[in-house]
């Protein structure tokens, strides 16, 4: 009687597993692909390295330079006009401090609008050599939603341009620019000069299995680096977004501006804000 009770609490326990695996099917299917898909994350280089790198490599800029990724980004990081030629590495990745839309897990207003501030606070944190707790992300959340209350009339779905602004006017960046019909290669040349880059997009495009189904129809994300296939993101749209990496042309085709909530059709444009000297 033992075994046969065994027997039958196995098979009842596979039935279960089986159940399970079905019901998620999508979700593990796409947590395998990406799995699969992804590259190996490049070590992260903070802000301050960059700017210490290269005052070093400008104090010896007639010795020879080496060919690998760390002298690339060095002679990058103080270009900051677009006539100035930047040279891509074939992987790099800032060290952009990660702080989820909801630094508690709370999901209702204003959190679950949040992304576009969460995007940007995490870029100025970056200059700024900065780091997140819970504390001070919420904190920071609600003090930029209050101030856009105040500036705009409102604070969600900012458009690049709106976000632009807000970097401009809240924090005193001096160079902020919108990048419209971006190509792969601006988003890298920005990222090797040690600029993160501002992505607003068609959520849903993204496919990103942590994201609530349907996913949100407008979201807004950081990139922060890229390997040979794919951009690696900041995505403040889930807890599991800290270096998440997604397929060159599946970022790519989701890039879309806010256009009254015909996302789908709104304009391709990313926005990138260059450090005050």
């Amino acid at each position: 009687m033992k075994n046969k009770l065994t027997v039958l609490h196995t098979i009842l326990i596979i039935f279960i597993v089986l159940g399970t695996a079905w019901l998620f099917r999508g979700r593990i299917e796409n947590l395998w692909n990406d799995w699969m898909t992804n590259d190996p994350t490049p070590e992260p280089i903070a802000f301050t390295d960059f700017l210490n790198a290269n005052s070093a490599q400008h104090a010896n800029k007639n010795n020879n330079a080496n060919e690998n990724t760390n002298e690339v980004i060095n002679e990058n990081i103080n270009t900051n006009t677009d006539t100035e030629p930047i040279e891509i590495p074939p992987e790099i990745n800032l060290d952009v401090p990660f702080t989820t839309q909801a630094p508690y897990a709370n999901w209702d207003e204003p959190y679950d609008e949040a992304c576009e501030e969460a995007s940007a606070i995490t870029v100025h944190y970056y200059y700024q050599g900065n780091t997140f707790t819970k504390e001070t992300a919420d904190q920071e959340i609600l003090d930029l939603v209050a101030w856009e209350e105040d500036y705009f009339g409102f604070y969600k779905d900012t458009t690049a341009e709106e976000t632009a602004e807000l970097m401009r006017e809240y924090w005193g960046y001096e160079k902020v620019e919108t990048i419209y019909d971006p190509t792969i290669e601006d988003i890298k040349k920005n990222v090797a000069a040690g600029r993160p880059v501002i992505v607003p997009s068609a959520g849903r495009e993204l496919g990103n299995p942590n994201f609530t189904a349907p996913g949100p129809l407008y979201h807004m994300l950081v990139v922060r680096g890229y390997t040979a296939n794919n951009f690696i993101t900041n995505d403040v749209g889930t807890r599991n977004g800290e270096n998440y990496q997604y397929a060159f042309d599946v970022l790519m085709n989701s890039i879309h501006d806010w256009n009254d909530g015909d996302v789908y059709n709104g304009q391709r444009v990313v926005v990138v804000a260059w450090p005050n000297q």
